[in-house]
């Protein structure tokens, strides 16, 4: 009977360090292991003993292209912790502060990460000669969401305005509108990325997971809602530690969750437009249509074509949320409380998950954080063996870049998974 071992010493083009084990016996798969070196960050260890109005600035030097979602869920965290409540100007502006982030973080996923593996190259920039237009429209989509980003956060990463409480500058009196501008301008790049990526040759493979991700009644849940999934998850926030678990195991630096009694499960985009399709905008549901793409999806390579989707509604929800906005001078004041609590959100990558205890005098004696990554790791090595279950025969290459594709698809932050 034939072996084979097939190492990935390192993955490209993903945001942190991780390899790939592969051990084949006939067409068995005997072992598959995500291993994941990005040496440990130890952030909840130094958050102890630290003001809470020290937590959101250094939280946000997790990852620097989702530090508004660390940010906002500590954030949140505390001000539950302390039972502050915000106005909904504040929620509304990290709202828009969030949606363009998650707009952000998609298209450089999109554009320079996954698109690659599509075309047969091994970056963007090798791209470039046959596919200048798509680069053009990527970087002049990009530039415009930062600007949006700056505009409310005081800039385009690690942001300085926002606080608990609410945030300690408004945009000036015309920006928004002029950025409201930018937007429609950048309005037919968004649909021309759905219909880029719709036409990419996907693999053809499909495992059904438990997708979760969070819901409200109202809009596309991203800072608040229920923690849902597919198969009947339906619980508050307040009992995340009741349901989700994390185990250490010996090949890798990031913790590895699980839901108890239930197993892996996949967090992201694809499942965040699975269960909450109906509440993207109407636009993009129009779109979604005219490109085939129908929910469920048990697709995982699809992650990138809900990405894409979510993009464009995010894109549109900015402009309508602009238009809505009467923005008032806040004075954010903040009377310290002794508690503990943890938030949700939905970083681009899926829920994240932050919890902080508080003692008299404001200063932080435990700390806690789950990343999108470490929620979907267990569930990206089931999706691997499957995969490899039923491409064990090919070459090594071809084998090898499926492998690579699925995790890059999962968009995954190892860096933010060893925090």
């Amino acid at each position: 009977m034939s072996h084979k071992e097939i190492d990935i010493g390192y993955l490209a083009r993903v945001e942190g360090e991780t390899a790939i084990k592969i051990r084949i016996k006939g067409k068995d798969v005997e072992e598959i292991k995500l291993k994941i070196f990005e040496p440990p960050r130890f952030f909840e260890g130094f958050l102890v003993g630290r003001k809470y109005d020290e937590v959101g600035d250094i939280v946000s030097r997790i990852c620097g292209i989702c530090p508004i979602s660390h940010m906002t869920t500590a954030i949140q965290a505390l001000e539950k912790a302390m039972g502050i409540e915000v106005s909904e100007e504040t929620r509304l502006l990290r709202r828009v502060l969030c949606l363009s982030q998650l707009a952000a973080s998609h298209l450089i996923h999109l554009y320079m990460l996954a698109c690659p593996d599509y075309f047969g190259y091994g970056s963007l920039m090798q791209m470039l000669p046959e596919h200048g237009e798509e680069a053009n429209r990527f970087i002049r989509m990009k530039e415009i969401l930062n600007n949006l980003t700056a505009a409310i956060g005081g800039r385009a990463s690690h942001p300085v305005t926002h606080r608990v409480g609410g945030f300690t500058c408004l945009p000036e009196p015309g920006i928004l509108d002029n950025l409201r501008s930018q937007l429609e301008e950048i309005r037919p790049g968004a649909e021309e990325t759905v219909r880029f990526i719709a036409g990419l040759d996907f693999p053809d493979f499909s495992r059904k997971s438990e997708y979760v991700a969070l819901k409200s009644e109202g809009e596309y849940a991203l800072n608040d809602g229920r923690i849902v999934s597919d198969e009947g998850l339906d619980i508050s926030i307040d009992d995340y530690e009741k349901h989700f678990r994390e185990k250490q195991v010996p090949y890798a630096m990031s913790k590895r969750s699980h839901l108890k009694g239930r197993g892996s499960f996949m967090v992201g985009s694809l499942p965040r437009v699975n269960l909450k399709f109906d509440q993207l905008v109407p636009a993009t549901k129009k779109i979604a249509g005219e490109i085939g793409f129908k929910v469920p999806d048990y697709n995982p390579f699809h992650n990138n074509l809900a990405q894409a989707l979510e993009l464009h509604s995010f894109l549109e929800e900015c402009i309508g949320i602009i238009d809505s906005l009467k923005l008032k001078k806040e004075d954010v004041y903040v009377k310290i409380k002794p508690g503990e609590a943890g938030a949700v959100t939905e970083a681009p990558r899926g829920l994240l998950y932050h919890r902080y205890r508080v003692n008299r005098k404001g200063v932080i004696e435990k700390a806690d954080i789950v990343t999108p990554t470490a929620h979907s790791f267990l569930n990206i090595e089931k999706d691997l063996e499957h995969l490899v279950a039923g491409i064990s025969q090919l070459p090594r290459d071809k084998i090898v870049l499926r492998c690579e594709q699925l995790v890059r698809a999962y968009d995954p932050c190892f860096s933010c998974s060893v925090h």
